[in-house]
């Protein structure tokens, strides 16, 4: 019974794993999906692999046209994983299976790190009777915890993520194979040491670490698996690297030589450099960055690592060839692919660190426990700043919504034949890409999108161009389209560019990108913009995205008369603190009004236009004007504004020609929401000085001072900005004390009121010392025209201040 109970525990412990393993496939699972079907894929590398992938399938190896003077995709990389992978086609001939695929291979490599820890940490006494007792914890927590470790791994998420690459295929085989190395199944070790080898030309490292580990912690005979591993995975990769990519490669050499060009020309002089010029290669690799690099890498596994520098040396190889590359983004960890393969020596050396201290300290009971507590704290605050699961902070950044103009795009690239040749920008691409002529549009040269190829369909997105500055795209649109190409289709921002169609002019459904049936601001408003003393143009409010690039802000507009064709919108961010501008549309221009310049907007409808995301900072403002011309810092150019609603409180500035719409703190908008419900007073009185009425006032007493608030309410727009005073008077009448202030100490002028509006201004009067007790002393307030100094009169009484209340010293 007590054996039957154990294992009816350990079936759990095994189901609770596979739980997690579907867990993951299925929310990164619909994740890439749906990041594809938003198209936010590329063409590096999804569309890349997709079109060798497909062309595989239909008997052309590996061929690919994708990267400019390539014809395959061996002269890039070398992944033979790809042609097993194409037989897949034949049941979803879809770049979606790939993305499905990697999230599946990723997942079921948590499998493996279960049985490794169990193996290493959790081992029976009965198989192994000189450790000591093991503790259910021990036997089932920690492996489960390295599992969440692995599955919770950022650099291995982010992989997933990012499009898809064979390469992350390879955790998941290396550990398996690690697996049965320990196992010493020699099969299947070998199975999954040629499919870790399969899945990039610097894969087969890891082999070579894995012979050498086999080596070094050989007994009886291993040795004669581990040289032939050796040698066979070191043969490969000189092959690969040495043979394969250079001969595939239009210039002869492998296309990521560059990287390493400090050490030498050709593998073999990089090769003698690494071992004879110790020095040179060490000012390379221990940098700051370096080191902070690999800081990282452990963190996630509270740097467990460190106490198995055996295992952890498996990782030498993959270090290498990221840390001493130029290129800074092969030392990311994540946000791109590099670091995939650094997670699960990270998650292996991390299990044999736990396990060197259970054994150092076998009568520490809470050992186990502490270090489940430990490493998962630790790998869950990481992930909250750098993963990709709803555990991370941001991870909102990271899902995406597919739109109707995604859905419109699918349908597009639906209708263009297989059988011909596609020019398509980045984004575009992998919807595109299963095809045997396809180029991914990358700049312009000679006036026109490049590389082109002869294509004879140029497909664009004019609402993500990237990397095409919009204004080059706008004018090799109109390069194409003033030579042989004219319009196949033309919709919400999409062309669909064939070459020798007749269509030359674009239609209205074209400009539908920028317009808008149902605006729904996140913060709704009116600003009406004066042209000739007339409303001309109106804000009706604006939008602020948090995005990874940065923040986006998006501004809804109505064309209220036909506008000048020289109307330019400025929206920018500036600094509240020195006024210094942070961003604006000088270099990142309004994509909607490239296209759709204001000019062009009929009278009544809504067209939406939004900034390039942008990382300002934490803390600025959002501002926004309008200029006749280009130049803004021209005054009298510029439109004045008139705030007609607004639930967010809107300064106007430089005579009414800019507004300061929010600020943001600390990466927060500090919303100041402008107030319209009557308030209840400690001291409810009513009080009309001309357009503003005294609702009340609360008051708080200290020895020196007397703490007021003041319940004003416009009943009008006005254009002068009032000023309070607060006077306190001694029985002649004579003024002992005196406050004067703009409301709400000088930050909001009555003339940003709106009809209706109910402010609470405080005011602080000090008292003077030396007030004779026993005397009456009258507070009184009222508003005043700095200008003249002429006090607005009290419609109740006719005098020219109101009396609030007796005070006593």
């Amino acid at each position: 019974m007590h054996r039957m109970r154990r294992l009816d525990a350990g079936r759990l412990w095994r189901i609770g794993v596979w739980a997690l393993i579907v867990a993951y496939f299925l929310y990164f699972g619909v994740l890439t999906v749906q990041k594809h079907n938003a198209f936010q894929t590329t063409a590096f590398d999804l569309g890349n692999v997709d079109q060798a992938v497909w062309n595989t399938q239909h008997g052309r190896l590996l061929a690919m046209t994708n990267i400019e003077g390539l014809t395959n995709r061996l002269g890039t990389h070398v992944e033979p994983i790809l042609v097993p992978i194409s037989l897949l086609y034949f049941l979803w001939s879809d770049p979606r299976t790939l993305l499905l695929l990697q999230t599946a291979v990723i997942a079921l490599g948590a499998w493996p790190v279960y049985l490794i820890a169990r193996r290493v940490i959790g081992v029976q006494p009965s198989a192994a009777p000189n450790v000591h007792y093991v503790s259910p914890l021990e036997h089932h927590a920690l492996p489960l915890a390295f599992v969440l470790v692995y599955l919770l791994f950022p650099a291995l998420q982010s992989a997933n993520v990012f499009d898809f690459h064979a390469v992350a295929l390879a955790p998941a085989f290396f550990l398996f194979a690690f697996y049965y190395l320990l196992t010493e199944q020699w099969g299947k070790f070998a199975l999954f040491a040629v499919l870790t080898m399969s899945c990039k030309e610097d894969a087969p490292l890891l082999v070579v670490m894995l012979g050498l580990y086999l080596l070094v912690t050989s007994r009886g005979r291993r040795w004669r698996i581990a040289l032939p591993t050796i040698a066979i995975a070191l043969a490969w990769f000189i092959v690969a690297v040495g043979v394969i990519m250079p001969y595939f490669d239009t210039g002869g050499v492998s296309p990521f030589a560059n990287r390493y060009a400090w050490l030498g020309n050709g593998p073999l002089e990089m090769a003698i450099t690494l071992f004879t010029q110790p020095r040179l290669v060490a000012e390379h690799a221990l940098t700051a960055e370096n080191l902070a690099y690999v800081r990282d890498w452990l963190a996630p596994v509270a740097w467990l690592p460190l106490l198995a520098p055996l295992q952890l040396l498996l990782a030498a190889p993959v270090l290498a060839v990221n840390l001493l590359s130029t290129d800074g983004f092969m030392r990311q960890l994540e946000g791109f692919h590099y670091g995939a393969l650094l997670a699960p020596i990270a998650v292996v050396a991390a299990v044999y660190g736990a396990a060197w201290l259970i054994r150092r300290l076998p009568h520490f009971r809470p050992l186990p426990a502490l270090i489940v507590v430990v490493v998962l704290a630790t790998t869950v605050a990481y992930h909250i700043g750098h993963g990709y699961s709803p555990l991370a902070a941001d991870w909102r950044l990271e899902w995406p919504a597919v739109l109707d103009h995604d859905r419109l795009g699918q349908a597009m690239a639906g209708r263009v034949p297989t059988s011909a040749w596609v020019a398509a920008l980045p984004y575009l691409n992998p919807h595109v890409s299963e095809r045997q002529g396809l180029t991914m549009i990358d700049r312009i040269e000679n006036g026109l999108p490049a590389p082109l190829h002869d294509a004879e369909y140029v497909w664009l997105d004019v609402t993500n161009g990237w990397p095409l500055h919009p204004n080059d795209l706008k004018a090799g649109i109109e390069n194409l389209l003033a030579g042989d190409y004219g319009l196949a289709e033309a919709a919400d921002g999409y062309l669909l560019l064939q070459r020798g169609a007749p269509g030359k002019t674009l239609p209205d459904a074209f400009f539908d990108f920028a317009r808008t049936d149902d605006p729904r601001p996140q913060y709704p408003l009116r600003l009406q913009f004066l042209l000739d003393g007339q409303p001309a143009l109106e804000c009706l409010g604006f939008d602020l995205n948090w995005q990874k690039d940065g923040v986006q802000a998006t501004y809804y507009w109505r064309a209220l008369q036909p506008l000048r064709s020289d109307l330019r919108l400025y929206p920018f961010y500036f600094d509240d603190a020195t006024g210094q501008l942070l961003e604006d549309t000088a270099l990142r221009p309004l994509i909607a009004t490239v296209w759709y310049p204001p000019g062009d907007w009929q009278p009544g409808e809504v067209i939406k236009t939004s900034m390039f995301p942008w990382p300002v900072g934490p803390d600025f403002s959002v501002g926004l004007g309008v200029v006749q011309g280009e130049d803004w810092n021209a005054v009298d150019r510029r439109l004045p504004i008139r705030v007609e609603s607004s639930d967010l409180v809107v300064r106007l500035f430089d005579d009414d020609t800019w507004a300061r719409l929010i600020g943001v703190e600390a990466g927060q908008p500090v919303e100041e929401w402008r107030v319209f419900d009557l308030p209840s007073p400690q001291n409810a009185l009513v009080a009309d000085l001309g357009p503003i009425r005294l609702l009340g006032f609360d008051m708080s007493r200290e020895r020196s001072a007397a703490h007021v608030t003041l319940y004003w309410q416009a009943d009008e727009r006005m254009d002068i900005g009032y000023t309070v005073f607060m006077q306190l008077l001694d029985g002649q009448g004579l003024v002992r004390a005196q406050a004067d202030a703009v409301p709400r100490g000088g930050s909001y002028p009555t003339f940003w009121w709106l009809p209706g509006e109910v402010v609470a201004d405080p005011v602080s009067l000090e008292l003077p010392a030396g007030l004779p007790r026993g005397e009456s002393y009258r507070l009184i307030a009222g508003l005043y025209d700095p200008a003249t100094g002429d006090r607005l009169p009290v419609a109740e009484t006719g005098l020219d201040y109101v009396e609030l209340t007796e005070l006593q010293p």
